[in-house]
Formats: C-alpha cells, structure tokens, sequence
C-alpha cells in the first residue's frame, strides 16, 4: 500500500483541528475585549486582587467592585504569559509540556454521583472512589494528567478539595490538575505537594500540580477563586483560568458575544496574575457551554460546546498561551 506522505507533519504534530474563527474574527474579538474590559470592567469581589488592580494603574470603583483595565494593561500581560510550561508529574517520565497545537487529554470533572461499577446503580462519590480513579486513570497511557474526577460526599464538603489533593499525592504519578478553591486549602495542597517534591523551594521551581481559579458569568471574579489565583502566582504554581459561561443564561445567546465575554473574563484574570508576578505559568480555560432552554440545565456535551471550545483553542493560539477546553 502506498503512503500519502503529504499527511505525516499533521499526523506527528499529534492533533487535529477546526478552524471556526477566521483572523478577522479573532481580532474583532480581541478588540472587543478590550473595550469591555476598559469601558465595563469586571467585578473584582477581592480586595486584594482590587488593590493590586489600582495600584498597577487600573480604574477601581471600590463601592461597586468594578475594576476597569486599560488595554496596555491587558496586552502586556499577554506578552509576559509564557507559551508554555511544563507540567511536572511525580514520575518524571510522565511530565507534560502543553502548548502550540498539540494535544494532550486529560478526564473530565468533577461529578458528585457516579453508576456503580459492580451494581450499575448512580449513587453518591465516596473516598474509595476517588481513590479508585486515581489508580485507574493512572494506568492510561494516552490521559496525560489527573483532574479530580469526583467529588466525595463522604466527607465535609468543604474538605472535598483537600481530599481529592491527598488521593492525588498518595495514588498518582502523573501530574495534577487540582480544583482548589481557597487560600486554606491551596496552602494544605503546597504542604503536600512539599513533602512529595522534598521541599516547598522544589515544588515552587518544579509544580507536581495545576491550580483552577474559575470566573463567573457575566464577568464576575469571585472572592476565594481570584485570591487562589494570586497566592498560585506567587508561590510559581501554574493556574488555569477556566469560564464557564453559558449562552442563553449567563452570557448572550449568540456564540460570538459569549466568546466576548469569555474572553475579558480569562484575560482580566491573566492580566491580575501577570500583575503578581510577571511569567507566572498560566493556562487559557474554558468549560463555556449553552444552556438548555428545555431543562435550563448546562449541556455539557452540546454541539456548541465543541464550536466554543475550538474558538477557545484559536483564542488562546492568537495569544500564544496553553489551552484547555472541556470535551463534554
């Protein structure tokens, strides 16, 4: 059989793609970022992510919690944003390095139930699950990391993220992609963390794990996400910045206006976190679906949820950034 060799760059390069924006498209969107991010701001629920805004030459209504950004700003913190990173893994021959357009996978999260294995009945997560998928997802070859995939109601929900960081450590040798979602608790990971790298000076030059600070529609940084963001980038942990609009609820229904918003939601978070430490390791996020106007429950999985997370991947190549985008 003859081999078509025009085919080997695209098969070596270990992706695929879907060109859903053209580079006019990418650029009406970024300039319309920079407009909202200007003219409307963002609500910064932080007062420290509100004082280091103000500091660094933004506009701070503080009695409404509007921090507007100039779009020097913005565009200087999408210089320092490195393209790349790399994602340290407890066994060394497990790191990861994302970027450009190639393609790593990872499991999806973070579910509350789950069909038993054995029985086939949905019941509630517990630790043993957890457990379970750690051991589990660490035995494929082609999952390039571990996101918690469960949440286990056995245990006080606000432990459920410490929990899932120590299943990780004890269970896993890949690196992690850790939903943490206070200062507390990203404080417990780094002891962990520590102890596995044999330092916190190790773990700081070389992260076993990737914090999330997750924005809320519309254009919203909540309090404990946006101070998770700003002690990640201090102590060196990269940090995905992961929205989560959905057309028709809480971002406009057309898919072009949700990527707006999208947009000026991520880049406001980067632009904070460049402004703590500028090439701090960060990761352009998107889990933005629609809603279902039947249910009005987010459909994740929805044909538009792909169209979105291949604009989100196009975005985030335009800045240069490392992409992550929901699969449904």
């Amino acid at each position: 059989m003859a081999i078509n060799y025009q085919y080997a760059n695209l098969l070596n390069a270990g992706s695929f793609g879907l060109n859903v924006l053209s580079p006019d498209d990418i650029e009406m969107i970024h300039l319309a970022t920079l407009d909202v991010l200007w003219n409307i701001g963002l609500k910064v629920m932080s007062p420290n992510a509100r004082v280091i805004f103000g500091d660094s030459g933004c506009v701070v209504d503080e009695a409404n919690q509007i921090v507007k950004i100039p779009p020097h700003i913005v565009e200087d913190a999408i210089q320092s944003t490195p393209a790349t990173y790399r994602a340290n893994a407890i066994n060394p021959e497990n790191d990861y390095v994302p970027g450009g357009k190639k393609t790593g996978f990872v499991n999806f999260g973070e579910a509350a139930q789950l069909i038993d294995p054995v029985t086939r009945k949905l019941r509630d997560a517990t630790k043993k699950d957890v457990d379970d998928s750690v051991r589990f997802i660490d035995t494929l070859e082609n999952i390039v990391g571990w996101e918690r995939p469960l949440t286990p109601l056995d245990v006080d929900e606000d432990m459920a993220s410490i929990y899932n960081a120590y299943s990780f450590f004890k269970h896993s040798s890949k690196h992690g992609f850790l939903g943490i979602y206070s200062v507390e608790h990203f404080k417990a990971a780094v002891k962990m963390g520590a102890v596995v790298a044999g330092g916190e000076d190790q773990l700081s030059q070389a992260p076993l794990f990737t914090c999330s600070s997750d924005p809320v529609s519309p254009l919203v940084l909540t309090e404990d996400a946006t101070d998770v963001l700003i002690e990640s980038c201090k102590f060196g942990i990269p940090i995905k910045i992961n929205g989560l609009g959905l057309c028709g609820a809480t971002t406009c229904v057309n898919l072009e206006s949700t990527l707006v918003t999208h947009n000026s939601e991520v880049l406001g978070s980067i632009a904070l976190g460049q402004l703590v430490r500028k090439g701090a390791p960060m990761v352009y996020g998107s889990s933005t679906s629609i809603m279902d106007l039947k249910t009005t429950l987010a459909a994740m999985g929805a044909p538009e949820m792909a169209m979105l997370s291949a604009a989100v991947a196009k975005l985030a190549q335009f800045y240069k950034m490392p992409s992550w985008v929901g699969g449904g």
